[in-house]
Order: structure tokens, then sequence, then C-alpha cells
């Protein structure tokens, strides 16, 4: 990781704690906030992926990966801004549903890294049972609005701080010879 995306890693984990607060802190109108910060989280996520295929990765080996990931997380940001419309609980069990995905994949990813022999991957394993974790919380919370900010604001909290912690990291640079 360069020093300037280090940076930019410090600013958004910044940025993700001081959303959490603001939930935490004004508990009445959350569930439309948390709505809202998913919502647009996803879809500035899929316009950068966008645009750094169309600028970066039009004609390299994977472009078409870049470019449908760009598509299908802008399309679950459109999802879930449009979510305010429907039932609290299905909202709820959607933000479930991501934190399990999350979970599984940091796990996932975790086991992958092990297997190659990385030092590293204890983060990760830890990181995906903790979403994982909060997933769990929000099922058995799951008819209480105000519970579920809070869990979510944890969980912002939470991914902020391990986005400081990644970037303070040092990080072993491999030469290939």
């Amino acid at each position: 990781m360069s020093k300037a995306q280090k940076i930019i890693s410090v600013i958004e984990a910044v940025v993700l704690i001081s959303i959490a607060f603001v939930l935490i802190s004004l508990p009445e109108g959350g569930y439309d906030a948390v709505i809202i910060v998913l919502g647009i989280g996803f879809i500035i996520k899929g316009v950068v992926a966008l645009w750094n295929h169309f600028t970066l990765s039009t004609n390299m080996v994977g472009s078409r990966r870049t470019f449908y990931y760009g598509i299908m997380i802008l399309d679950l940001g459109v999802f879930t801004i449009c979510l305010g419309q429907v039932p609290q609980i299905y909202v709820m069990l959607y933000l479930c549903g991501l934190y399990f995905f999350s979970g599984a994949i940091s796990i996932l990813s975790a086991l992958d890294q092990k297997k190659m022999g990385s030092k590293h991957y204890k983060m990760k394993l830890f990181q995906g049972l903790i979403n994982i974790l909060i997933g769990v919380l929000c099922i058995v919370f799951l008819r209480s609005e105000d519970m579920i900010i809070f869990i979510y604001a944890g969980g912002l909290a939470y991914n902020g701080i391990i986005r400081i912690i990644n970037a303070l990291r040092n990080n072993e640079v491999v030469y290939i010879q």
C-alpha cells in the first residue's frame, strides 16, 4: 500500500467512525439514515469501480470483471436506497444478510491467505468472525429499531478502526526476480 493509499484509507476510516458517532447520537430517524448511508456507500463504490474500468482497465485482462463488479455494486446501492418504502423487517434482514456475506468472504479470504503461508491471516479471520457476530446480533434484536441502529453504528466504527490498523501496519514487499 502506497503512502497515498494509506492516507485515503485513514480518511475513509475517519469518515466511517464519524458517521457511526452521528448515528449513535441521533437514534431517531436513524433507520432512514442507515439506508441512506449504506446506499450512498454502495453507489460511490460502484461509480469508482466503473470509473476505474473506463479510465484504466478497459483493455486490460479482467476488465469485464471490474465492469460487472461496478454495475452490480451500483445496482445494489440503488436497490438499497429504494428500500425506504418497504417494511422495516425486510431491511433489517437485508442488513443481516450483508453482514453474513461480508463475514463469510473475509473468512474465506483469511483461509486462502493461511493456505498461501501468510502471517497476516488472523486479522482477516477475526474481522470475518466479528461481521458474522454483528449479523447474529442483528437477528437477535430484529424487532428493536434503536438496537439495530446501535449495532450498525458499532459495525461501522469497528470497520473504520480495522481500516486504520491495516493502513498503519507495515506490509512486506515481495520482489520477483
